[in-house]
């Protein structure tokens, strides 16, 4: 028998996938019972693989161990080299994952579902709350004990605040079927995109099978980006709020917080419509909104250029294109002019714009406003949530919320084409949903455009908005209607951009 770090006597191996094996073990210092997770190797990868491949153990090890301390998280106790490879010590469960549990049981009830969703989300929100995002949310990486806990686990691939990033340019780490759209689109990820891994995992719990199972993982990832998800037939109640949260859009996706209370009420066994606070303040929707937008048909041209990804599809010879846009690139930019003319014939006139053509300090974007500033739009304190250096949310206790996730091109040619693509998609939004209120143009920037939709406590707005080289995302979701809130975030926005150069 095996003895690590003159410690951990491995007794007998209890699972293997991929990428490693986990071993019953026994703590002979304390002795207790344990997991030791050992990280298999490939043979052939050279020097700097191994070494990112243990670097990105011990990610996984600091990750979990900053949520010790969670009751769903999977406790990590110690990390140890041992002839030159990485074993992670954690908390003996015994139990199943949920992949494993379908296997056995098949389908689950949309109550059981329901109540792993709310364990889940809080697990997860625990984690966005000290900057890490799982970032591998799928039905192997959920536990079920034997005494019916339901745990997170397997860090291996999460985001870390303050981490190097480890995934090369371009590329797409996670499990073809459970990675948002925005990933896949090579869009600055955060908290939203982990709700939507999680979405899809309760998906497949319920129904049996994932939302976008096709043949190939190529397949997949082109379903998951153009298709709806496969129509739910078992899902009850369960199946409007799986669908809020599988929205493409991290914008119009449903926060966790409204997905919490919206689930509690599933659990707790209604088998009708669900709505109300749910224990999460007026802001929750009275109703779960709908999702009506289709395939989007990509008409951009293909080429090189800053904001464009490569997805690689492991196991394949081939690499998939991914424009940042689903529109036609190449438009010229619209002229900036003293009014702009919105869809409801209503005149904006926008401030001058900006002289500096190129900015190049790209500063965090959590940093672009203040607490004291976000506590003025939306009228209460908001916790701060870092997603990466461009991208960043507040969100208020009731569910109220702004996001802003950004992009710095190398050149402002590149950032009009890139906006370009950008709005002949936000042209479309009235077509997926009709109560849509469209509006070109802005208070500030080089070139703008938005929307807006009332839905009651959930109303929603998103302004785009090219400045110099800088195209900015911004989001609103809460009760105010309108563009008022979202054109005075941007004002700041701007601003900061340019007092930073």
């Amino acid at each position: 028998m095996t003895l690590l770090a003159g410690r951990y006597r491995l007794l007998s191996r209890i699972g293997q996938g991929g990428m490693g094996a986990v071993w019953h073990a026994v703590d002979e210092l304390l002795r207790q019972e344990v997991a030791v997770k050992e990280v298999l190797l490939p043979q052939d990868l050279d020097q700097p693989r191994l070494a990112e491949m243990r670097e990105r153990t011990l990610r996984e090890a600091r990750a979990a161990a900053r949520l010790r301390s969670h009751p769903s998280i999977v406790t990590v106790h110690d990390v140890v080299l041992e002839d030159g490879r990485p074993w992670i010590v954690m908390e003996l469960v015994r139990g199943r994952s949920l992949q494993a549990l379908l296997r056995k049981e098949g389908r689950q009830p949309p109550e059981r579902v329901a109540a792993i969703g709310v364990t889940m989300l809080d697990a997860l929100t625990a984690a966005h709350m000290t900057g890490i995002l799982h970032r591998d949310v799928k039905p192997g990486n959920v536990m079920i004990t034997d005494d019916g806990r339901v745990l997170l686990t397997d860090f291996g691939i999460a985001s870390v605040a303050g981490d190097v990033n480890l995934t090369q340019t371009g590329a797409v780490s996670g499990s073809p079927g459970y990675i948002a759209p925005e990933r896949l689109r090579g869009e600055p990820d955060g908290p939203p995109s982990d709700l939507w891994s999680l979405a899809a995992t309760l998906y497949t719990a319920v129904e049996g099978n994932a939302p976008f199972h096709r043949d190939n993982p190529a397949a997949v990832m082109a379903a998951v980006l153009m298709h709806e998800p496969h129509p739910m037939r078992r899902a009850g109640p369960l199946g409007q709020v799986l669908l809020a949260m599988l929205d493409k859009d991290p914008a119009r996706r449903m926060p966790a917080g409204h997905a919490a209370g919206l689930l509690r009420e599933i659990a707790a066994g209604a088998s009708g419509p669900v709505g109300g606070a749910g224990g999460y303040g007026t802001s929750a929707p009275k109703t779960v909104p709908s999702v009506k937008h289709g395939p989007k048909k990509s008409k951009a041209p293909m080429f090189a250029g800053a904001g464009l990804a490569a997805v690689l599809v492991a196991g394949g010879a081939a690499a998939v294109w991914l424009g940042t846009g689903d529109g036609a690139a190449g438009t010229p930019a619209p002229a900036t002019s003293t009014t702009s003319t919105t869809s409801a014939g209503a005149s904006v006139k926008p401030a001058d714009a900006p002289k500096k053509a190129v900015l190049t300090s790209n500063p965090e974007a959590c940093d672009l406003v203040s607490q004291a500033q976000v506590r003025s739009l939306l009228g209460a304190a908001a916790k701060q949530q870092f997603m990466t250096n461009d991208a960043c949310q507040w969100t208020t206790a009731g569910g109220e919320y702004l996001q802003i996730q950004k992009v710095q091109l190398d050149s402002e040619t590149t950032a009009r084409l890139m906006y370009d693509m950008s709005r002949a998609t936000e042209e479309d939004e009235p077509r997926r949903e009709p109560s849509t209120r469209l509006r070109v143009g802005g208070p500030v920037g080089d070139a703008g455009i938005g929307w807006t939709r009332d839905a009651g406590a959930y109303n929603q707005t998103k302004l785009i908005v090219r400045t110099a080289n800088v195209q900015a995302m911004l989001y609103y979701s809460g009760p105010k209607t309108g563009y008022t809130v979202i054109d005075r975030f941007a004002k700041l926005v701007v601003a900061s951009l340019h007092k930073a150069g």
